[in-house]
C-alpha cells in the first residue's frame, strides 16, 4: 500500500512539472536603470512546493508570486496574486518558497549586489490526493 501512496504522490508531482512555472523577471523602466541585471533564478525544487501546496489544500489551480531577494540571493518576502484567509498558509507557503528557491542576486549597473524582485507563475494540478 505505500508504494500507492508514493505513486500517488508522484503523479501529482508529474503533473506540477508538466504544468511547470512560467517565470518572468519584474522589471519596469525605473528598476531597469537601477538595477543592471535583475535576481536570477538558479534553481527551484518543485517537490518542495508541491508537498507544501498539497498539505495546505491548494489542489489545482494557478498561483503568481513575487519574491523580493536580498544581496545575498536569499528571499526575504513573498506576496501571492490570491489572498489567504489565513495568515498560516501564507506564510507556510512563503517559507516553502525559501526553501526551494536559489537566485543569483540582482546587481546594479556598477556589478554590486542590490535587492531585487522576481515574479513567476506555478501551476498545481492533481487528480490524487497524497497520503498523510
Amino acid at each position: 500500500m505505500p508504494e500507492i501512496a508514493r505513486l500517488r504522490s508522484l503523479l501529482g508531482l508529474a503533473v506540477l512539472l508538466a504544468g511547470g512555472a512560467v517565470p518572468a523577471v519584474a522589471q519596469d523602466a525605473a528598476l531597469q536603470a537601477e538595477v543592471g541585471q535583475p535576481p536570477e533564478l538558479v534553481a527551484i525544487d518543485y517537490k518542495v512546493l508541491y508537498r507544501e501546496m498539497m498539505r495546505l489544500g491548494m489542489v489545482s489551480q494557478v498561483l503568481g508570486y513575487t519574491l523580493t531577494i536580498d544581496t545575498d540571493g536569499r528571499t526575504t518576502d513573498c506576496s501571492f496574486s490570491r489572498r489567504y484567509k489565513n495568515r498560516y498558509t501564507r506564510d507556510q507557503l512563503c517559507k516553502a518558497f525559501r526553501r526551494a528557491t536559489t537566485f543569483r542576486p540582482a546587481r546594479d549597473a556598477q556589478g554590486n549586489p542590490v535587492i531585487g524582485t522576481y515574479e513567476g507563475e506555478i501551476e498545481i494540478a492533481s487528480f490524487f490526493q497524497p497520503s498523510r
